[in-house]
């Protein structure tokens, strides 16, 4: 039998995630009227682009300097063999690929480096913020604008299996530099050219990260986790650790003291 729409037309591509009660059609009016920046446009930045679109967030700004490569397509699902040919920027690429999923979203593709200098700029009229880059620098960075503005943010990051995610929702949760007040030098850090990474973790990380997003640009802020997720999928194990008092117990720089060293480029 056929079934029943009772979606107004403009939400009748959305039907199966509205009939979820805790979103439902308010939810989906708000997300489409939501602005998110993602920042990398890798294997995580291309997994939330594609979540984010789909979901009918209206307007997504992807920020990336890198071209498309052969040995980024078993993990970056936006791109494919013609793009690594032709070394098409990432964010035209991925806002190419995502126009014909859904033409509906406003994408705006940037290709640029995030620094400093352009930072406060990249997040004008930007509701959340979420992570897909590959250093702590430009993460301490974007913990830096997230706070100083009020603007949520979501860090991701992963490599081999092994995968982390925490939100940042200014003024109710601690900030990343609560939980690392200092940045982890590079040569200490496990990376993908050294360790390698494998897909799979790549999938639940952004999926963890856009399904907070969707919480806080649908109306859903208290409903965003506060707590740390740490996946090994190659162990089969998963950990949460709660992060409530920290904010408290933290003399943080940035968040308590409103310290913005990264931002200020110091």
């Amino acid at each position: 039998m056929p079934e029943d729409h009772t979606m107004p037309p403009e939400l009748d591509r959305y039907v199966r995630q509205i009939v979820y009660g805790p979103l439902g059609p308010e939810g989906q009016r708000r997300l489409a009227a939501g602005a998110v920046l993602i920042c990398g446009c890798g294997a995580l930045g291309s997994t939330l682009g594609n979540l984010l679109v789909r979901a009918g967030v209206g307007r997504v700004r992807i920020v990336d300097r890198d071209r498309v490569e052969i040995h980024n397509l078993h993990r970056q699902v936006l791109f494919d063999e013609q793009d690594a040919v032709e070394k098409r920027p990432k964010a035209t690429a991925a806002a190419a690929h995502l126009a014909r999923i859904n033409s509906e979203v406003r994408v705006e593709p940037i290709v640029d480096e995030i620094v400093p200098g352009n930072v406060e700029r990249l997040i004008e009229g930007i509701d959340v913020i979420v992570d897909g880059t590959d250093n702590f620098p430009t993460r301490f960075l974007l913990n830096d604008v997230s706070v100083k503005h009020r603007i949520p943010w979501v860090y991701g990051g992963c490599v081999g299996t092994e995968g982390q995610t925490m939100t940042v929702v200014p003024g109710r949760t601690p900030c990343l530099r609560c939980l690392l007040p200092e940045c982890p030098e590079p040569e200490t850090m496990p990376s993908c050219p050294t360790h390698g990474i494998l897909g799979p973790v790549v999938g639940v990380i952004a999926s963890l990260e856009a399904i907070e997003a969707i919480k806080l640009l649908g109306g859903n802020p208290t409903a965003v986790a506060l707590v740390l997720t740490v996946v090994h999928l190659w162990e089969n194990r998963l950990r949460q650790i709660d992060l409530a008092g920290l904010a408290e117990g933290a003399d943080c720089r940035c968040c308590k003291h409103r310290q913005f060293t990264w931002l200020e480029g110091e």
